[in-house]
């Protein structure tokens, strides 16, 4: 995405640069969520993320990045609804875990492009037990670090930091709760 011309210096085109814009505005909403106690509001808080790294992910030619993006809109939905029955029972999770794989399989573009996938899925089964902290354990085990190599692929500077700072968030969380982030925080 960075272009290098004949005199050696870099630039973005005002596209690139707007995405990476966009992905730094989902990146901040993103890194503060995983400060937040309450799952529910953490759902919602990271619903408004989403919105923003799926414009980022399609600005920057990403389309693997950008549909699992744009499912996991629909998984935060659900998961707000988690108290209902038809947005929260075995049958939708398994049919969120079917579209990340068929949406990977239409967008492969190589084994870098299946991090995403993977990532997405973990994470999915981990919200959908509304613990805390399994919800954190997934996120800094696997999908933080597979998003990252991901990020690194399509060069998304904003995904790349959030990444690093999920990463480190997570541990603060962990630091300030400790295993006290479980279902009592529905």
């Amino acid at each position: 995405l960075i272009r290098i011309n004949l005199k050696g210096s870099s630039f973005m085109s005002p596209l690139e640069l707007f995405a990476q814009i966009l992905g730094f505005i989902g990146a901040g909403i993103c890194i503060f969520s995983f400060q937040i106690r309450n799952v529910r509001t953490l759902f919602c808080t990271q619903l408004i993320s989403i919105i923003f790294f799926t414009v980022h992910f399609i600005l920057l030619g990403a389309y693997t990045g950008a549909l699992q993006n744009f499912l996991a809109l629909v998984r935060c939905i659900l998961l707000i609804f988690s108290n209902k029955k038809w947005a929260h029972n075995n049958w939708v999770l398994l049919g969120l875990i079917a579209c990340f794989v068929i949406s990977g399989i239409a967008t492969y573009s190589g084994v870098l492009s299946l991090l995403p996938t993977i990532a997405m899925i973990v994470s999915t089964v981990a919200m959908w037990t509304n613990d805390g902290f399994k919800l954190r354990v997934a996120q800094v085990c696997v999908t933080s670090p597979a998003w990252l190599i991901y990020n690194v692929s399509v060069f998304s500077i904003s995904g790349i930091i959030t990444e690093s700072f999920n990463i480190v968030s997570v541990i603060v969380s962990f630091i300030r709760y400790g295993k006290n982030i479980g279902k009592s925080d529905k």
